[in-house]
């Protein structure tokens, strides 16, 4: 029976991941046909980003309390339903619309996490969540070349976007008639307040960060995002502590285990997302204008191979390589990898096999972290928060990546080639090389933080007793 629900839940996120590596190859040719400026495309990705960092710990937290596959099949209808907008929207606003509604899909990953640990036994469930990270990189990459593929037969943007919409509706038996429900609870009450001023806090902060870079960081309307986002976020932090069953559990979260693994969630985050758009557009960039080699959707989805190759590898190995060499030293090797790339790609960038070698370094660096961070966290969370704990996890994933898409928007909109065409920016060498070399450093930075990781051993991320089972 684990073998089984592992499986099913690996298809999801397969197609999940499908879901993810799809929709941005596509969104030049959504502006195309819906006429959307170039500054106006960023909310089909930043849309979803939003609802996803401000939607993954209330949904997590509701898993804990009501079980995690009923989460999972509200949220895949959901999901389900906005795919299907934003397949045969007519109309930007719809699409956005449907986009939104896809944003809840990032918490599928912490509400299987939950599964896992309560229907998994031992170590094995060190494997499973490796098999769940390295689908999500296998369907990323299935997700863009699929459609890349597409695009050689059809430039309609709906009949592209119906590929990842089809990829969501078959999970749809899966999760209603295949996968069980967990067996874990949480006795808390949703702590409403704190969820309201949580969502609140993060959306101004994300909403800062993906309009930061069309409406001018100096703007009024920006600067008065970040205060209102640290002003709500602080009071947060002030209600959390004071209320007996708080949303997060800041106290247990700032412990001294604990801590330094949510650091390395966002450096994780920080360094995955980080250069994903700047190696895009560089790819891209007309060879002639002397750097870049000026490739189209099917080639740039090829040249996402090799870090999702190195990523699936890696992941699926890293319970063993953790159990044999201890988690502080896998994890580390796993940022230095990282780190290794960026300094590899600052040195050399001038062919494409350079940055294909850059990419494995760097996605058996990320998979080894993304398979075994998640591992570890569970390890130190009491059975009836798994769903939070790890939920926290993704989002500060992706408040990384929101962070240093801003940082590198700013940093490359400064270093911009010298072009006779009005209206096109495209950034020089010194741009590239400044991006590579932060992330480099960020690497780094999660190299000396997990050699100073406190863990223990990860079987305790199996099932405990609980004061409150249900029937599955």
């Amino acid at each position: 029976m684990p073998i089984a629900v592992v499986g099913f839940l690996v298809f999801i996120e397969l197609c999940s991941g499908i879901l993810q590596g799809a929709v941005p190859t596509v969104v030049p040719l959504i502006g195309k046909q819906l006429e959307v400026s170039s500054g106006d495309l960023n909310w089909v990705t930043a849309i979803t980003l939003l609802v996803s960092g401000v939607s993954v710990p209330l949904l997590s937290k509701l898993g804990d309390i009501y079980g995690h596959r009923r989460i999972i099949r509200i949220t895949m209808v959901m999901t389900a339903a906005g795919t299907i907008m934003v397949a045969t929207a007519d109309s930007f606003g719809v699409l956005l619309a449907g986009r939104a509604l896809t944003g809840v899909f990032a918490a599928w990953l912490p509400l299987e996490f939950a599964i896992v640990r309560d229907r998994v036994q031992g170590k094995s469930a060190g494997a499973a969540i490796g098999l769940l990270v390295g689908a999500l990189t296998l369907g990323g990459t299935i997700g863009a070349l699929g459609v890349g593929l597409l695009s050689e037969q059809t430039t309609d943007v709906h009949a592209l976007l119906w590929f990842p919409a089809a990829a969501i509706l078959l999970c749809l038996p899966v999760a209603f008639f295949l996968i069980p429900e967990s067996t874990s609870r949480s006795q808390e009450k949703i702590d409403w307040v704190g969820a309201v001023l949580l969502t609140a806090g993060l959306g101004s902060l994300l909403i800062a960060l993906a309009r930061g870079g069309v409406w001018g960081w100096g703007s009024a309307g920006i600067l008065t995002l970040f205060a209102a986002a640290a002003v709500i976020l602080a009071v947060f932090v002030r209600v959390e502590l004071r209320t007996a069953e708080p949303l997060v559990d800041l106290r247990m979260m700032a412990g001294r285990n604990l801590a330094p693994l949510y650091v390395l969630s966002f450096v994780l985050g920080f360094s995955l997302y980080g250069a994903q758009t700047a190696n895009t557009t560089f790819m891209a960039t007309p060879s002639e204008l002397g750097l870049g080699f000026g490739f189209g959707t099917l080639q740039l989805a090829l040249m996402a191979l090799p870090l999702s190759l190195g990523a699936l590898v890696a992941s699926t190995v890293a319970d063993r390589l953790v159990n044999r060499w201890g988690a502080r030293t896998v994890v580390a090797a796993g940022f230095g990898a990282v780190a290794i790339s960026y300094a590899f790609l600052v040195t050399v960038h001038t062919a494409p096999w350079q940055l294909a070698v850059a990419g494995v370094i760097s996605g058996a660096g990320v998979g080894l972290a993304l398979g075994s961070l998640p591992t570890l966290i569970m390890a130190e969370l009491p059975a009836e928060q798994t769903g939070i704990g790890t939920g926290l996890y993704n989002t500060l994933k992706t408040l990384a990546g929101s962070v240093s898409g801003a940082v590198f928007a700013v940093v490359m909109n400064q270093h911009l080639l010298k072009l006779p065409v009005p209206g096109v920016k495209l950034a020089d060498e010194t741009g590239y090389v400044i991006v590579w070399t932060t992330c480099g450093v960020v690497g780094l930075l999660g190299v000396v933080v997990a050699l100073l990781l406190k863990v223990r051993s990860t079987t305790s991320a199996a099932p405990a007793p609980v004061a409150a089972p249900v029937p599955a």
